[in-house]
């Protein structure tokens, strides 16, 4: 699945999520770096970076992030969301605030 594949407020929650997920522990690590790097790469990097910056620029607290991932209605959408969130947070020691934003995202989206 490309970037071009989602809805808008599907691109934005991604991306809300992303930033949310590399930032649960006050620093983004190497390993998290080369995994987003990755992740642009994958789905369209022109489109994962430009919907990186609408992020920051509409969803600057956690809550509307969480407004964001509950647009996100399409069970494939959210599978591969999280999908991309589990390696994000297992490219470098796992914490407990990622823990609980998976936590979370599972329940919210009712995942398998």
């Amino acid at each position: 699945m490309k970037l071009k594949d989602l809805e808008p407020h599907e691109r934005l929650a991604l991306a809300g999520l992303v930033r949310a997920m590399t930032r649960q522990d006050g620093v983004v690590s190497a390993e998290e770096a080369t995994a987003v790097t990755m992740l642009a790469n994958a789905v369209g990097a022109k489109e994962f970076w430009f919907a990186m910056n609408e992020a920051q620029l509409t969803l600057p607290d956690p809550g509307d992030v969480s407004k964001a991932a509950e647009t996100v209605t399409r069970p494939d959408v959210r599978q591969w969301i999280y999908g991309w969130l589990e390696d994000l947070a297992g490219a470098d020691e796992v914490v407990v605030a990622e823990e609980a934003l998976l936590r979370w995202l599972h329940q919210l989206w009712e995942l398998d």
